[in-house]
């Protein structure tokens, strides 16, 4: 038998990965540090609660990267999801409709009518552009075209940053926001639909590829950390992998596929001067990241009946506020109600417990003065602190193709995919369309 293509991390960009292998009948083993499948979107049970690592959404829904490989395999229907389309804004004048479409723009009541004619001007032009065209965005700030808008339509680029990309807008490349305008536009074959596991717990995507992959013969083994890529001549004759018994064992193959953020993994997984200084230390420059602090909520009513409310502003910390329960009720136990509301914050924030309390502390009376109910239907918060939420996908100069390329010139055999590599969108399904953008060149690679 061949030499298994070792997969390196079970999250979504490893398991999209060995999933398309595996469908076209090629040996993968994937190796996953720790005990579950996952990654960044695993999740775990808290007092009978399905608490997602964040907060995770399935962008455009059918037309997402993650559904399209679901549906590649034949395996779409094994996935149960919720729509997720009762969204809304709130402002100091109340609630207001989240707009679906290019013609709800005009319907927006958060915002002025001669704002909501200047704001359809401005993303008309992005919604019909073409993917080539927004490269040559890439480079330029979404600020760019926002600072002169007005207070209340900048509130509404906030909003809609915090669902798109979970960041503010002088985060945003332009480039990368056009790109998610056209996912959107009904009229060039997309949609501004959004979904969620109708069990409850995001990593049961990873679930669904991972009986996928066993089914076609893969290999998957958790607690297994590899601690080194062997590199000889240029080419990858094996991985050094340590299990939970701190016994290292050779694993040999002529391929490897890393899928966690490459930034990290060229710093840790090869031997001195096998990689060139220079490129490491510009791909070491894409190594910046999105934190936040989220706290879960456990209700003993239901304080609203939306999914999702973005409080806008500059009076708010809050800047989202998921009613998960509200999506899928299979989160919580019975008579028990879901939520989790988040914000970003710095980096260093991340590590002070005593800044971190005093914003929740500020999280928690704002949405009481939103939902006056919310202080005495409170059974339990837990708070969590996120340096790492993300790899950089959607900053100037440092999207789509100035990410990390999916194989380094001169090494056979070694192959890079997740959300740091070359990929459009964020998070899960950035890493998802990395995988669609790379597994043929592996398939490639193993057929020479």
């Amino acid at each position: 038998m061949s030499l298994p293509t070792i997969i390196i991390g079970a999250g979504v960009g490893g398991l999209t990965t060995g999933a398309l292998l595996a469908h076209d009948g090629h040996n993968v083993m994937i190796l996953e540090k720790s005990t579950k499948l996952g990654g960044r979107t695993a999740s775990m049970k808290f007092k009978n609660h399905i608490l997602d690592n964040g907060f995770h959404i399935m962008p455009f829904y059918k037309k997402s990267a993650i559904f399209t490989i679901l549906k590649n395999l034949g395996i779409e229907s094994r996935l149960k999801l919720a729509k997720v389309d009762d969204i809304a804004f709130y402002a100091t004048t109340g609630f207001h409709i989240y707009p679906k479409g290019m013609i709800d723009l005009l319907k927006l009541s958060l915002i002025p009518f001669k704002s909501r004619v200047r704001l359809l001007k401005l993303l008309l032009p992005l919604a019909f552009s073409s993917i080539e065209k927004t490269e040559l965005w890439d480079e330029i700030p979404l600020t760019k075209i926002t600072n002169d808008l007005d207070a209340d339509t900048n509130a509404f680029f906030e909003a809609v940053c915090m669902l798109a990309f979970a960041d503010t807008a002088d985060h945003i490349s332009l480039g990368e926001f056009a790109r998610t305008i056209i996912r959107a536009n009904p009229f060039k074959g997309g949609t501004s639909e959004f979904a969620y596991p109708d069990g409850g717990g995001y990593d049961s995507i990873c679930h669904v590829l991972g009986d996928f992959i066993l089914e076609k013969g893969g290999d998957i083994q958790t607690k297994q950390s590899v601690k080194k890529v062997i590199i000889e001549n240029s080419k990858v004759t094996g991985v050094i992998v340590c299990d939970s018994s701190n016994s290292e064992k050779f694993i040999p193959t002529n391929s490897v596929v890393i899928s966690y953020p490459a930034y990290t993994a060229l710093n840790q997984l090869f031997e001195e001067n096998v990689i060139d200084r220079k490129f490491v230390q510009k791909i070491d420059k894409l190594n910046k990241t999105t934190s936040v602090v989220e706290v879960h909520f456990a209700l003993n009513s239901q304080i609203d009946t939306r999914q999702v409310v973005f409080p806008v502003g500059d009076d708010y910390v809050t800047k989202g506020i998921f009613f998960i329960s509200n999506i899928t009720p299979s989160v919580s136990p019975s008579g028990e109600h879901l939520i989790i509301a988040g914000t970003p914050v710095l980096p260093s924030e991340t590590e002070d417990s005593e800044k971190i309390k005093n914003i929740v502390s500020k999280m928690k009376q704002e949405i009481s003065s939103i939902y006056p109910k919310f202080n005495s239907a409170l059974l339990w918060e837990r708070p969590m602190a996120w340096k790492l939420v993300e790899s950089v996908v959607k900053e100037p100069g440092k999207v789509w193709k100035s990410k990390m390329p999916h194989q380094i010139p001169g090494i056979e055999g070694l192959f890079f995919v997740g959300d740091s590599t070359i990929s459009y969108g964020i998070g899960t399904d950035s890493a998802a369309h990395s995988s669609i953008l790379c597994a043929p060149k592996i398939e490639s690679f193993l057929n020479c």
